[in-house]
């Protein structure tokens, strides 16, 4: 059976455009810089991406509904402080590590259910919502912290960010689950196809009965979850936390969604091809930094591939139309 290379690497290029840049780019890192792809440093690659990669899911299930979320990395860095607070707190109970970690990500699913009720009642867009809410959640942190650091010495929390199995971390594993998690939801519940024809046409949903209002809020209390979960993974990893860390998260989350081929239009896309997304920017980024290039060449160069992908993509349904 003759192989037509052209014939499908176009096909590969219209259907799975990120899964093509991906495999090029390891390609050229095996043959340029073979040391690359150690399982060290695949480790870390993959602790990186499943950090944002939790948040990042979350933010694509928003998009596919028509919201989107500009207060997660203000959320994010709310639940390392508080994360680090508990910690600290009830450092001497003997349900300290369950205790913190529900209440962290329950005061992350109250941020979000804030957003969602304005959004929701006082129809306001999202944008303006969570911006309003990504400052003053900001401000919050730093009143609460006095601008410091928060750390912790918990040696679970250590064992958690530094133990492996199987050579990929536990941290690795949580994402992993996270993942089966999100698209078993958005494929097989009736709650995921309630988000994807909230996003495809809300008037159009709403008359079908659907609970377009409950869709909208439970998407924000998500967020919120997700960025709960995220803080304590990050709290796990650097044993810290921080208003400077993850400043750049809720972008990340977009560029991710948007390079695995989700739209911002709403009601079309993928938890499975953002992960995609976030591996091509992570792959990118460390690849870079193994090359010797300056973290201000990596964020250049990520932007140029964000444009690039969704040129591309862009382009090749214009043609399918």
């Amino acid at each position: 059976m003759k192989i037509n290379v052209k014939e499908t690497g176009k096909k590969m290029l219209k259907e799975q455009p990120v899964l093509l840049l991906f495999l090029v780019f390891i390609i050229m890192m095996i043959i340029s810089k073979p040391s690359f792809v150690t399982m060290k440093n695949i480790k870390n690659i993959l602790i990186d991406v499943s950090i944002y990669g939790v948040s990042a899911l979350a933010m694509t299930i928003a998009i596919i509904t028509g919201a989107f979320d500009l207060s997660l990395s203000s959320n994010f860095a709310w639940a390392q402080i508080f994360f680090c607070y508990l910690l600290k707190a009830f450092e001497n109970s003997p349900v300290c590590i369950p205790a913190a970690m529900i209440l962290t990500i329950l005061s992350c699913m109250l941020i979000g259910s804030f957003n969602g009720t304005i959004v929701v009642l006082c129809k306001i867009p999202a944008f303006i919502v969570t911006m309003a809410t990504m400052i003053m959640v900001k401000g919050i942190c730093l009143v609460f912290t006095g601008g410091n650091m928060m750390s912790t010495s918990n040696p679970f929390i250590k064992a958690m960010g530094k133990g492996t199995f199987l050579g990929l971390s536990y941290l690795t594993y949580i994402f992993i689950a996270i993942i089966f998690i999100a698209y078993f939801v958005m494929k097989y519940t009736r709650f995921g196809r309630n988000l994807y024809a909230t996003g495809g046409n809300y008037k159009v949903a709403e008359l079908s009965g659907i609970n377009v209002k409950f869709c909208k809020f439970s998407i924000f209390v998500i967020l919120g979850m997700a960025a709960g979960v995220s803080g304590i993974m990050f709290v796990c990893l650097m044993r810290a936390g921080s208003v400077l860390y993850g400043t750049d998260l809720a972008l990340t989350c977009v560029a991710a969604t948007v390079v695995g081929g989700t739209p911002l239009t709403g009601g079309k896309g993928s938890v499975l091809r953002t992960v995609l997304g976030i591996l091509l920017i992570y792959v990118l980024y460390k690849g870079l930094a193994f090359l010797g290039l300056q973290g201000y060449f990596n964020t250049m160069i990520r932007g140029i591939v964000l444009l690039l992908v969704v040129s591309i993509d862009a382009y090749m349904n214009r043609n399918a139309r």
